[in-house]
């Protein structure tokens, strides 16, 4: 006799994490941008990404050309985005807390990562409230962590973006 059960599969039960990460190309004046949601154990489960061509000129200074390109571009892989994840990753170098918090604006728990030599120097920087010991966001990112997946997924990223974007001046990267 069959044992009854109910098969849960791993994305509903453990959420799911989107990694974020733009990258700005001055050669080209193209930013690169792609998100990637993976559950707890850093299985793909969706991969979305898009350019953005920078506005060009002696009227846009560096630093307004770097906000709109990553908030645009983080504004339109949300938007394509089909899943909804429980909790977004950068890297630190995308933007400030502050930015992030502003332009970005995501309503779900999110974290500004920083690597250092060793898993143990690992730092994350809230970007706004982090989520309480009950929620999923939480367990998730804890569980990314533990598996050593915190910064990991924006490596795939790069490539990702290497790969759907070939004939990008990669080599020319600021």
């Amino acid at each position: 006799m069959p044992v009854p059960y109910r098969k849960v599969t791993p994305a509903q039960e453990d959420g799911a994490a989107a990694f974020l990460d733009v990258v700005w190309l001055p050669a080209s004046g193209t930013f690169y941008g792609a998100l990637l949601l993976i559950d707890a154990w850093g299985r793909p489960l969706e991969f979305v990404h898009n350019s953005l061509a920078a506005p060009a000129g002696f009227l846009w200074s560096a630093s307004q050309v770097h906000h709109l390109g990553v908030a645009s571009l983080a504004h339109s892989l949300f938007e394509a985005c089909r899943r909804d994840p429980d909790l977004l990753v950068c890297p630190a170098w995308l933007g400030s807390s502050e930015f992030c918090r502003a332009e970005l604006a995501p309503s779900i728990p999110f974290a500004r990562v920083t690597a250092g030599s060793g898993p143990e120097e690992l730092q994350w920087t809230w970007v706004n409230d982090p989520p309480g010991p009950t929620m999923r966001a939480h367990r998730l990112a804890q569980a990314l962590q533990h598996r050593g997946l915190a910064t990991e997924p924006c490596t795939r990223l790069r490539a990702g973006l290497r790969e759907v974007y070939p004939e990008a001046p990669w080599d020319l990267q600021a």
